[in-house]
């Protein structure tokens, strides 16, 4: 017990940590793209972001191993058992989708941008990548209550 009681405080004090590195990245990017300056596309703008983007994932990917270790052999089987029929699942749908966008009707979609009004070929990239992993994570979690009711 007191293992997880340690696991949950360091959980809090990263996510409180990240929480705030991304209430001031926000605030700073926010007055930066007010002004009437260019430093958004700037070189130093892209090093911050790429650093800050590297050290939350990493720190992410250390939270996830260190809670994976913590929790007992039936939770990690769900977990890896939703991630491969549910993710697998949401991205076969996906997948269609990207099939679908193949075909000469897929010119007329107007899809909406969902980056500051960008229609450039990174923004409809992100904006894709943002969607698969939305509809894995749908998959995950319908597999995930799966697993479960399915072993009450």
């Amino acid at each position: 017990m007191a293992g997880k009681r340690k696991l949950y405080i360091q959980s809090a004090i990263a996510l409180g940590l990240f929480l705030a590195a991304t209430f001031v990245t926000g605030g700073v990017i926010g007055y930066l793209s007010d002004s009437d300056n260019d430093l958004l596309a700037s070189p130093v703008a892209l090093a911050v972001v790429v650093a800050f983007a590297a050290v939350s994932m990493l720190i992410a990917m250390w939270i996830s191993l260190k809670w994976m270790s913590s929790i007992d052999e039936a939770a990690r089987e769900a977990h890896k058992w939703s991630w491969f029929w549910g993710g697998s699942s949401g991205m076969a749908v996906g997948g269609m989708f990207v099939i679908l966008a193949a075909m000469p009707q897929a010119a007329a979609l107007k899809i909406p941008a969902w980056y500051a009004e960008r229609t450039d070929p990174a923004a409809y990239a992100a904006t894709g990548a943002f969607a698969m992993l939305t509809l894995m994570l749908i998959g995950y979690g319908v597999a995930w209550a799966w697993w479960w009711l399915g072993r009450r």
